[in-house]
């Protein structure tokens, strides 16, 4: 008599699992990654911008020197064009970009000048309303901007904070 071997079926096997394929997920990481840190840096970048801004806008700006196109400083008078020495000159910027300009005889309401801004690490880059665009020089004494030089017919007039 031979005797029959019994199969045992091994219930507590497991069923198998697929691989999961790495590539994908380690794409799809990646992806994620980056646009959250571009996220990061722009959120980064808009607070910076403003701070930046704000050493413009939190201050009336007005003519302390001239010189003329020789490089010889020059009485305030001069780039007046007149005798009074009562005239005076400003220069404000807006935190929504626009800016303004006096620097002329008369009231502000006579010879104001505006338009927008924009603001790089040396100089301010204005456009006019009337079309114009040009760009203020900015003097730094350290990190605090120490002067605005504005062109202003052939003299450089330096505007401090006031």
């Amino acid at each position: 008599m031979s005797k029959k071997k019994k199969k045992t079926v091994n219930t507590n096997k497991a069923p198998k699992k697929k691989p999961v394929k790495k590539l994908p997920v380690i794409v799809v990481s990646i992806i994620a990654t980056a646009i959250i840190a571009v996220i990061v840096i722009t959120a980064v970048s808009s607070c910076s911008d403003k701070t930046h801004l704000s050493e413009l806008y939190n201050y009336t700006w007005i003519p302390s020197s001239a010189h003329n196109s020789s490089g010889d400083e020059v009485e305030l008078t001069d780039v007046y064009n007149t005798d009074h020495t009562s005239y005076q000159g400003s220069l404000t910027f807006n935190d929504d970009g626009t800016f303004s300009l006096w620097l002329s005889p008369g009231t502000p309401d006579d010879g104001t000048h505006s338009g927008t801004y924009s603001l790089t690490d040396d100089e301010v880059v204005a456009s006019f309303d009337e079309g114009t665009v040009t760009s203020f020089d900015i003097k730094r004494k350290g990190t605090e901007i120490e002067n605005i030089i504005v062109y202003y017919d052939e003299y450089e007039v330096y505007f401090s904070k006031q």
